[in-house]
Order: C-alpha cells, then structure tokens, then sequence
C-alpha cells in the first residue's frame, strides 16, 4: 500500500491506508451531487496527475501518473477497494500521467474487465513509456531500503486494457463494466499538447466536469486545440499559471537554433536534455528544417545524435504523418505533396544503439581538432533516468567547453533543477551526483569527473560525480508545450464553470493563476487550489473544503483584509455559544449542518463587509 505523507494538515492525524476521503468528508454521491473529484495526486504539485471520480453506480480514474524527482512518486489509493475501479481515462501518455498505471494493477485496484480508455497515439506512446518506466523502476528498487512496486506482468497487464477511442465520446457503458443504468457520458477533444492528447468531459445527472489535461495549442506539428463544451466544474493544469503568455514558438525555435548554431561556430559540444515524446521530436523537425536552409553549411560540421527512446518515439510520430486527425495540415500536406513522410528525421543523423556506438560518437568528434561538433538530443529532459545525464557525465570528462540547453520545466529533486539553482544562484560551478552509468571510462586526464563508493547496508555501490560550469548551463524559454495564463484563460473562457480547481502546477503558480481567473473568468463563482484527498462535489450549489476565493476577494487591498478579519472576529466569537448548543441537541444537527452553517455565517459577514 502507498506510503502516505503525515504533513497534510487538512487529514485527520490517525489517517491510515484505509482512510476513505470520502466518507470522512461527507462527499458520497447522490442525487443532488452526481459527480464527486478527488485528487489522489497532482494537487498543488507537478507530476503523479490522478483524480478519482464517483458517481452513483461507478468509480473511474482520470489519469495516473508517477512523478519524477523527491517525494512521494506514485498516487495516493487509500480508500480504493479493491477492484473497485471501474475505468480509467487517461489524458495523454506523458509518464507524469500514465506511470501509476502499473502500481494500480499490481495493487489490485482494477475491476477485472476495467478498460484503459485513451486515443490510439496515446495508446501507442504509453506503451513505449511504460517499458522504459518499467527499466528505470527495477534500477532504482535494487538500492536497498526501496520497495519494488511492480513488475512485468503488471505492466503487461496495463497493455492488454487500453481501449482505444478517437476524439469525440458516447456513454461509457459499452466500454466498462458498469451497472445498466450508469448513464455516464464522456468526451475527448484534442488538447494541442501531444500527439493524441485530449481534454476530457464527464456528464452524468444533468451536470458536467471538464478535465483540461495537459493544454498546449502552441506545437507547430500538431493541430489546435478543440474548443470544449460547457461544464459546471473545470479541473485546470497550471504549470506555467505564474506566466501571462509564453514566447511566441516561432522566436523559441529560433532563439534555440541560434544558439547552438553560434555553439557549432565556437565548437562547443551540445547536450539537450529533453522529454523523449513531444519535445524530442519539436527539436528533430526544427534541425531537418534550419540545417537545410541555414545559409552555410552548418549542417555538414554538426553531428546530430538522437537517442534513446526519442528514436521509438519518433517513429511512432511517423505513423501518424498522414492523420490530420492528429498531426497539423502542414505536416499532412508536407507528407503528401512532397513525399517527405519522415519529417522528423533530420538528415546525417546519428542513432545509436549501444555504449560502443555512443563512444564512437564521441570519440570521433573533435570539436578542437576539426572533426564534427556533436549535438546530442537524450531523454531524459530533467537529467534524471535516460542517456541524458551519462551524456553530461561524459561532456565534462571530455571538454573542456560545452553548451547544456534545458528546454524544458526541471522538478524540484531532479539533477535539472539542481543545475538551474546553481546557474540562478550565480554559482562558478555545480558539482551533481548521479547513479547514470558512463559509456566507459576511457576518458582523457581529467579531475572533473570521478567514480565514488558510497557505503550501504549490504555494502557498496558506485556513483559517478562530475563538476559542471555553470557557464556552460542556458535555459531556453518557450518550447514548452503547456500554455501559459493566455492560453488557460482561453481555454476555461469556453467551458464558463462556476467553479475552477487548479491541478498540476506548483503553488506560486497556481496562486497567480487563480487570481488571473477571478478577475478575468466572469462565470467563476468560486475558484479554488485542489488538494491531496479533499473531494470536489460536482453541483450547482457546491460547497468546497479547499479555500476559494471569490472574483470580489481577488480585488480587496490590505485595508479590505483587514476589516475582513476584525469581522470574522466577531463573528466568531458570537457563534461560539450557538454552536455549543447545537451539538449537544441530539438528533437535529449534525457535524456537516454545522460546518455549513458556520461557513454561511462567515460568507455572509465577508459579503456585508464588503459591500460597506
């Protein structure tokens, strides 16, 4: 069963694996409130995207995911019976929302005919990420004191539910193994963030939650994003929430190109770390099209390297070059007219397959002695897991100059972050530890990079320590393909919710975000920042347990705050002795008629005060 984190204040303290949020919260469904939402990951934090939602008849799953980086990694299921999920949607096949899927199955959580309900490309990228999960999670659980939490048959499994379905919907009965009258409806539209990705709508009892998913809508190969129906509750990502529009992807590409091309004019080596789906092939389409019409022959003194599970990615990308149901018309045209049905294959490529194959890139370019530059584009983008740190282990073993490009958000504990604090910091240099193997140890005289035994309780294991400039470190801001405030805005504008939950995003930025949407959402009544195992009712009179504020709290200066409190003061004060009262005549009040009444009162004397 998942560890569960014992600094969540708004959770009873003897909350244990068998804590049923919604028990505890008085939030089971029923006729007035169909839908309930709750958070088991995601909530005030980038990464492990899950949300359980109930209805009358079923239970499902909207997404789940795994993070990457400190903390907790996978959801938190207590509560979840024991096949008692009845579906699962998944939005799109980034691992931070597909990677629980296999602790799910291995905790026995699933029905035994619940189906995984994604769009084929989602289906298909998935799989590829769930193998490298898979890798990466037996690497990590054979330190000791580390739980291994699935395996090979869980992951196979996993596979063998996928159900595909294109964007578009019905009722989710002829799909799972729900009661008869489950009249559930869902909806999938194409959310611009991924090859395959899809916002969701859920509809039951006459009202409808939206789940943004990921929303991108700024990739130059895939299509925009759909505009989605009307809801009363939005689930919204807010990863770049803190930021009101990013750099236009025209001028990201070229700044981006600019530099490593002015990288190759120093002979500087580069290293990109980047996610293998999704970015990995925005960076290979930018190269086939800049070295080709780039004035000069740059394209002849870069050696371009793609690898690992960016080269399977890719190729699944290629599948679809035809499909304007998921790539954009310029791609599908580009494919058709021209014959160029791999686009995102640059020319001279260098795929390699294996440590030889990666020394000998290397090895054979000499930046200083007039041999090839190196370009290397390696998972993973947060230099954690993948190629993309032995890379850097081996840059700073080999040169002594480099370019390190991080495109991409960096998640607090991951090796990215540590070297964007160090660069933010004004830091010389930052020295990382890494558990990432080299490709061998045949590397020139060097003091920068050294093997380390690190004593453990059944002995010792190596680790590979490297010290990096910082000089060599640029950030490179907007690639990502998440949207920014414009973006969501545009987004939550077309499904007009009275109610908005922030999901996946950090707090700062989910605090700037709900502000932007309160002043600018007019639909929002109440807008709130979701939070690990607090239910989220799905009604037209719907009473939250997550702070809200409200678009008139968002336009009150201190002073405002101020007589606020001295208000509730008050009013607290005076409730006192009611309350005592009402909880000791039995039979009449219960805690939720307390609670209600007590948020009532406040809400009416925050209301009055603030008409004054």
């Amino acid at each position: 069963m998942t560890e569960f984190d014992t600094d969540t204040p708004w959770l009873p303290a003897d909350a244990g694996p068998e804590f049923d949020p919604l028990e505890h919260f008085d939030a089971l469904p029923d006729g007035n409130t169909p839908l309930v939402v709750t958070p088991r990951g995601g909530a005030r934090e980038v990464g492990r995207s899950c949300y359980q939602v109930d209805t009358e008849h079923a239970t499902y799953l909207v997404d789940c995911g795994l993070r990457q980086g400190s903390g907790e990694t996978f959801p938190d299921f207590r509560g979840l019976s024991i096949e008692g999920v009845d579906a699962v949607f998944l939005t799109h096949a980034h691992i931070d929302h597909c990677g629980g899927l296999p602790v799910l199955e291995a905790n026995g959580l699933l029905d035994d005919d619940a189906p995984i309900l994604a769009t084929p490309p989602t289906i298909a990228l998935a799989k590829l990420l769930l193998e490298d999960s898979l890798h990466i999670h037996r690497r990590e659980t054979q330190r000791p004191g580390t739980e291994q939490r699935f395996d090979r048959q869980h992951v196979d499994a996993v596979f063998e539910r996928f159900e595909p379905v294109d964007y578009g919907g019905g009722r989710v009965e002829p799909f799972a193994p729900t009661p008869d009258e489950e009249p559930l409806v869902f909806q999938y539209g194409n959310a611009g963030h991924l090859l395959g990705s899809a916002w969701l709508m859920l509809q039951t009892g006459g009202y409808r939650v939206v789940f943004s998913g990921d929303i991108g809508g700024r990739a130059t190969h895939l299509p925009d994003v759909q505009s989605p129906p009307g809801a009363d509750v939005l689930l919204t990502e807010s990863t770049y929430g803190g930021q009101h529009s990013h750099t236009s992807m025209h001028d990201a590409r070229s700044g981006l190109f600019a530099a490593v091309a002015q990288a190759v004019e120093n002979r500087q080596p580069v290293l990109i770390p980047t996610f293998a789906v999704g970015r990995a092939q925005l960076l290979q389409l930018l190269f086939k099209e800049r070295f080709t019409s780039h004035p000069g022959d740059i394209g002849s003194r870069v050696q371009l390297v793609v690898d690992g599970m960016a080269q399977d990615a890719t190729e699944i990308y290629h599948e679809y070059v035809l499909d304007d149901t998921y790539m954009d018309e310029s791609i599908v045209n580009r494919a058709k007219n021209s014959g160029q049905d791999r686009p995102f294959l640059p020319d001279g490529a260098g795929f390699p397959r294996n440590d030889e194959e990666r020394r000998e890139l290397l090895t054979d370019t000499d930046p200083l002695s007039g041999g090839t530059v190196p370009v290397v584009i390696a998972p993973s983008g947060m230099l954690t897991g993948g190629h993309s740190p032995r890379y850097l282990v081996e840059f700073a073993a080999r040169f002594e100059d480099a370019k390190v490009f991080l495109t991409g958000y960096q998640s607090k504990g991951t090796t990215g972050r540590t070297l964007q604090n160090y660069l933010d910091a004004g830091e010389e240099e930052v020295t990382i530890t890494t558990d990432a193997t080299p490709f061998g140890t045949d590397w020139p005289s060097s003091d920068s990079v050294t093997w380390t035994r690190v004593e453990t309780d059944d002995g010792f294991e190596r680790t590979t320590r490297a010290t990096v400039p910082t000089e060599w470190i640029e950030t490179v801001d907007g690639l990502s393909a998440h949207a920014a405030q414009s973006g969501l805005l545009k987004f939550a504008r077309a499904v007009e919710p009275s109610t908005v939950a922030m999901v996946h995003g950090p707090d700062y930025a989910q605090d700037h975000l709900a502000r932007h949407f309160g002043k600018n959402l007019d639909s929002a009544e109440q807008v709130t920042r979701s939070r690990l195992l607090t239910p989220i009712p799905v009604s037209r009179d719907i009473e939250l347990d997550t702070p809200t504020l409200t678009p008139k709290q968002f336009e009150r200066g201190p002073d405002r705050l101020r007589n606020q409190v001295k208000t509730l003061h008050t009013e607290v004060a005076s409730l006192n002795e009611e309350l005592a009262a009402l909880r000791h005549d039995e039979g009449t009040w219960s805690e939720s008629d307390l609670r209600r009444l007590v948020r009532e009162e406040i809400r009416e004397a925050i209301d009055t005060d603030g008409d004054t």
